[in-house]
């Protein structure tokens, strides 16, 4: 049997580590001139990060979440008045960008709606509260008869009278509602009771 050198063998292997080292390097300077290939992402992607000064940790919380470079640089909790680790928290639990703008809009019309509730029956118990004030505007002259302005409460009762006569006359002779009598006579009969009640406390309160 031939056998081999020693040398040669040493020689052999010598070379092949050098291969080695050498490929290891090729392949780490790849590495490094691609970071974005390593992190499973576009080189479009990579610039975004970079024109956003997206940091590292931040840039694997939202990989994590499963948010993408561009969905996050539209900043879509800004719109919703909602802070960023809030939004991200609801897109780490499963939420989508839809699903969370949608729950914002529910939260935000419920909480219009009861704060209208909450104006109109805080109004209605301070005019309900208030006799005068409520008397002067749904019963026009109640308020001057009271206060002995008796010429005046007789004008603005006859006028709220006669127009109740003349829509009630209206409803059964055209069988409809009819609306001029309470737009024309009514409401601007309250309108002026209103009106001069709270002329006549400012006075009074001088």
């Amino acid at each position: 049997m031939m056998s081999i050198p020693v040398k040669k063998i040493s020689g052999l292997c010598c070379a092949a580590c050098v291969f080695l080292v050498l490929f290891n390097s090729f392949s780490e300077a790849q590495d490094e001139s691609r970071p974005w290939e390593r992190l499973g992402l576009s080189q479009t992607e990579w610039r975004l990060i970079n024109e956003n000064n997206i940091s590292m940790p931040k840039l694997e919380q939202l990989l994590n979440a499963g948010i993408s470079v561009g969905e996050y640089i539209q900043k879509p909790w800004e719109p919703l008045e909602m802070n960023e680790d809030k939004w991200i928290k609801k897109r780490r639990s499963g939420l989508t960008s839809y699903d969370i703008e949608l729950e914002a809009t529910r939260g935000n019309a419920q909480e219009w709606k009861k704060t209208m509730n909450y104006d109109v029956a805080r109004d209605m118990q301070q005019l309900s509260g208030n006799g005068e004030l409520f008397s002067s505007l749904f019963l026009p002259g109640y308020y001057q008869y009271h206060v002995g302005q008796k010429r005046k409460s007789y004008v603005m009762a006859g006028l709220a009278g006669g127009a109740l006569a003349w829509f009630t006359i209206g409803c059964i002779a055209n069988k409809r509602v009819e609306v001029a009598p309470i737009a024309l006579v009514i409401v601007p009969d309250m309108i002026w009771s209103f009106i001069d009640y709270k002329i006549d406390k400012k006075n009074k309160n001088q």
